[in-house]
């Protein structure tokens, strides 16, 4: 701590937005103007000298403290731990303590949601559906049959975890749809944003590992696995089989081929296509996906183009104007002496 302690703080709010009881925070030099001249009571900040004269918060990580101060003021609560008599409890489910059950619920048979868990209103759980304790399900989220959440999990709206894997068979002209009979495990500290969808396994299990961050509208295909702590981004995509390691972040509309290893710790860029392997510890872009050093070459290269190809367009000009011209293979036109006519060609010219 740097400065006066005693102001009374009420929330935290932006550089721009905070007034003088309200806390703020810098997480990049960028905004160090903004710091100054911001009515905020202090800042969360990684170093002295970014404001000078404020009351500031010194800490490693501006975004980790931020996490921890706004869930001391922004607390969610839990919900009220009950069974809406409007929920459907298939035979043979088991309840943990205090778990809440919204209206609408609807449990298949052999179900089991643990300690202080919650399912919002709408929230679908197949047959032998495991859920984990205090896991939330957020309201209209699908559970397919003999999926297993574990503890800790948050699933926003509308996400379906478990339906089928997109598999077919050639069949001459049609396709046969491939029986998918695996299922999907989600392990521990997992969250997932709405409208993400999971796909079931064909054999064995699609898994996703511990502490994985998965944003919305992402599509996870059969038998992938996810290593843990990873991060995928929106409208992000993983075709079946592809083994991701741990700490992979796949960055905003990103997507994979099947039956592809992407290592431990690499980053592929937003928009990237890999349609092959990728190390551990590797940066890729583009389509197809490439080491980010040599795809900045290709663009830089690709943007003087114009002025390469009008280059070119000079010497050629230049070599004509020089008369080093190729020799064309084609028969000169003779012109006869008596009437100034060109003679047709494959014709001897008269006099």
């Amino acid at each position: 701590m740097r400065g006066d302690p005693s102001p009374r703080v009420t929330g935290i709010k932006p550089l721009d937005q905070a007034g003088p009881e309200d806390l703020s925070f810098v997480a990049h030099p960028r905004y160090r103007g903004a710091a100054r001249v911001s009515r905020a009571a202090g800042l969360i900040v990684a170093e002295e000298g970014i404001a000078p004269g404020r009351n500031l918060i010194l800490v490693k990580n501006p975004y980790v403290a931020l996490a921890a101060a706004m869930g001391l003021f922004y607390s969610e609560g839990r919900s009220a731990p009950g069974i809406s008599p409007q929920a459907v409890l298939g035979e043979g489910t088991r309840l943990g303590r205090d778990v809440s059950i919204g209206p609408f619920v609807v449990l298949g048979r052999d179900c089991f949601v643990g300690d202080r868990a919650a399912l919002m209103p709408g929230v679908v759980l197949g047959d032998e559906v495991r859920v984990g304790e205090d896991s939330k399900l957020h309201p209209g989220v699908v559970v397919y049959s003999r999926s297993i959440l574990g503890a800790r999990v948050i699933v926003h709206a509308s996400s379906v975890i478990g339906s089928d894997g997109f598999g077919y068979a050639e069949a001459g002209e049609a396709r046969a749809k491939i029986p998918q009979v695996g299922n999907v495990v989600i392990e521990d500290d997992v969250e997932i944003g709405a409208c993400t969808t999971i796909d079931r396994a064909t054999f064995g299990s699609t898994v996703v590992g511990r502490g994985t961050k998965i944003d919305n509208l992402v599509q996870i295909g059969h038998n992938v696995t996810i290593g843990e702590d990873s991060v995928l981004v929106a409208q992000s995509g993983i075709a079946g089989s592809t083994r991701l390691g741990r700490g992979v972040i796949l960055a905003g509309q990103a997507g994979a081929a099947g039956h592809l290893s992407i290592g431990d710790r690499s980053v592929v860029g937003a928009k990237s296509a890999v349609l092959q392997d990728v190390p551990p510890g590797a940066f890729v872009v583009g389509h197809p996906a490439a080491d980010h050093r040599d795809w900045k070459r290709s663009q830089a290269a690709f943007r003087r183009l114009p002025d390469v190809l009008r280059a070119i367009a000079r010497l050629e000009r230049a070599r004509g104007q020089a008369g080093d011209t190729p020799p064309t293979s084609k028969r000169p036109r003779v012109t006869t002496r008596a009437s100034g006519r060109r003679a047709p060609r494959g014709r001897p010219a008269r006099s």
